[in-house]
């Protein structure tokens, strides 16, 4: 896993993270739909990172380790 993600990675990975939070498992499209088509470049650098996880309906999803990596995140800086 690469733990090197740019300012723009890191936002994706915490607004998947809050749209997870809220019983939504959005699609690489639902994504595009919701934030442009620029974000899709962001989306596949981070599953070759191992951020992001494709499950068998093609929705996304956040890996078991960037899971542990934004809860401690949150730990440590509080609430968003």
């Amino acid at each position: 896993m690469d733990f090197n993600l740019t300012a723009e990675e890191e936002a994706l990975v915490f607004h998947m993270a809050s749209l997870l939070c809220a019983n939504r498992s959005p699609t690489d499209d639902d994504l595009a739909g919701e934030l442009g088509d620029e974000v899709r470049p962001l989306l596949q650098s981070l599953l070759y990172k191992g951020w992001f996880v494709i499950d068998k309906e093609r929705e996304l999803t956040l890996s078991v380790i960037a899971w542990a990596a934004v809860s401690r995140r949150r730990d440590v800086e509080g609430p968003q």
